[in-house]
């Protein structure tokens, strides 16, 4: 896991593919009409889906950085998710998609998320710098 992590933060373009790749998968699966959301067992834990998807994309936004530090990029980046998460919920809640709607718990599974690749990301940079 660190040799992919290091490897990662070593080659900054294939990790802005990662990233942007997706968020844009994120946007496109959340503005699915509410009918085309496959009914499958695991959707019926949506708030772990939402936490489990935002804390990739804060992981993978924080590769971007040259030098991360927690204090500032860890809240650039946890303002970032969170705000993108929000910013989806209230296109899902505009009526523009129909069968879904604005959820607070989901912006807020959205934003524990990011919190959670936050810290992953830095426990994961703590122990690659060691490894270096």
């Amino acid at each position: 896991m660190l040799t992919i992590f290091n490897w990662l933060r070593d080659h900054k373009k294939i990790a802005a593919l990662c990233f942007y790749t997706w968020a844009a998968i994120i946007f496109a699966a959340c503005l699915l009409p509410g009918k085309d959301v496959p009914s499958l067992s695991i959707f019926q834990h949506d708030k772990l889906i939402h936490f489990a998807i935002f804390a990739l994309l804060a992981f993978l936004l924080l590769l971007l950085f040259r030098n991360p530090m927690l204090k500032k990029e860890g809240l650039i980046v946890f303002l970032s998710c969170t705000a993108y998460g929000y910013f989806v919920e209230l296109l899902q809640g505009s009526g523009i998609t129909a069968g879904r709607s604005f959820d607070h718990y989901d912006a807020l599974a959205d934003a524990i998320g990011a919190v959670l690749g936050i810290l992953l990301f830095f426990i994961l940079k703590f122990f690659g710098d060691k490894k270096k």
